[in-house]
């Protein structure tokens, strides 16, 4: 009889090495952004010829982050895998492993609080007598509640998400975060997500939406998606209600940006790759693919505490790549010390020193 302890040690240990490949995938992909030295590309050949999955795997990471770089060194070194490169991200049903950090999966991280009959937290349009439930997150925590429609929402890092449901309708108040929606089906009760002065509705879909002071943005996964202002007063009745989805509808692949200070909302259509990338949250990880430094510590101080000080201005604008876990502090200073030009030096628990690296000059006497 086989022992299932040793089948299912068998199984973790394959899905830790895939799991190493990927990362290092990912570390000589930024390692090549800003130029492999003579030692490293050897080594970088070394490795690559090590296995073949190294080659696959490496492949398919640049064609998911569009590097050409590092697609044109792999053909370079690799002349067969010249064809297959660029794409080998539609044809590899391989992807990076989903892998949530263990900061993301504490599902005791979600705070339920019920609020009392017309508490402070709920919209004042709504009935005096409903019920609101209220859900909670903090810094560097994540949680996915089942919905009693059987809607699944997931709460981003610092989110507060207020719930109403009743027998006519479903509304829920994003006040603060980020959180994606799974929408269970129901005709005669459409779904309402509020963010700010803004309704986005639907039937039976999925969606992302982040608000940030007073910006709002929205992803839509699958369906389509009614986005309304409801500033006007007048309109707040309609929030409960069924609005025309067919003039204001948001598609699947759409990504929406609203702001205050925007008076017509920015429409971008995303990739497969790209949606991956604005959702890589949900498996508790960090993608980037050319944001500059100070854009990809502003998104990881998201997920922690810690703050991060420029030293020279200058760093602010150094391109990053690679894919980090939220909340694993120790493991972005270790990989901005080893593979970018990059002095991260961790000054407390509270504070990251990040400098341009110096190097000893070497004497021509």
């Amino acid at each position: 009889m086989t022992n299932k302890s040793n089948v299912y040690s068998i199984a973790d240990e394959h899905q830790r090495q895939e799991e190493a490949i990927y990362d290092q995938a990912s570390l000589w992909i930024a390692k090549i952004d800003r130029e492999l030295t003579e030692a490293e590309q050897r080594e970088f050949s070394e490795w690559l010829a090590a296995d073949p999955q190294h080659v696959s795997v490496f492949s398919t990471m640049a064609s998911l982050w569009d590097n050409m770089d590092a697609l044109n060194l792999l053909a370079d070194l690799f002349p067969t895998q010249k064809p297959n490169a660029h794409r080998a991200a539609k044809q590899s049903q391989k992807r990076p492993p989903q892998r949530v950090g263990y900061l993301a999966t504490a599902a005791s991280a979600l705070l339920l609080m019920v609020v009392g009959w017309f508490g402070q937290n709920q919209l004042d349009w709504l009935s005096p007598n409903e019920t609101v439930l209220t859900y909670q997150t903090e810094v560097g925590e994540s949680s996915t509640i089942v919905l009693e429609d059987n809607s699944k929402a997931s709460l981003n890092t610092d989110s507060v998400l207020n719930v109403t449901f009743t027998d006519s309708y479903r509304l829920l108040e994003l006040k603060k975060g980020e959180l994606y929606i799974d929408v269970a089906h129901d005709v005669n009760r459409p779904l309402n997500v509020v963010v700010n002065d803004k309704v986005f509705q639907a039937l039976g879909t999925a969606f992302n939406v982040q608000v940030d002071k007073g910006e709002v943005e929205l992803i839509v996964t699958d369906g389509k998606v009614a986005v309304v202002d409801i500033s006007d007063n007048n309109k707040k009745a309609q929030t409960l209600s069924t609005f025309n989805v067919q003039d204001t509808a948001v598609e699947k692949g759409q990504k929406v940006s609203l702001s205050q200070t925007q008076p017509r909302p920015k429409v971008e259509i995303l990739g497969l790759v790209d949606i991956k990338k604005d959702l890589s949250w949900r498996t508790g990880n960090l993608i980037f693919k050319g944001e500059t430094l100070e854009q990809a510590m502003g998104e990881v101080s998201r997920y922690t505490k810690v703050k991060f000080k420029f030293a020279e201005r200058s760093l602010k604008d150094i391109k990053i790549a690679g894919r980090f876990k939220t909340g694993d502090v120790d493991g972005l200073v270790q990989v901005l010390n080893n593979n970018f030009n990059i002095e991260a030096t961790r000054i407390n628990h509270q504070l990251v020193l990040l400098r341009k690296k110096s190097y000893p000059r070497v004497s021509t006497h």
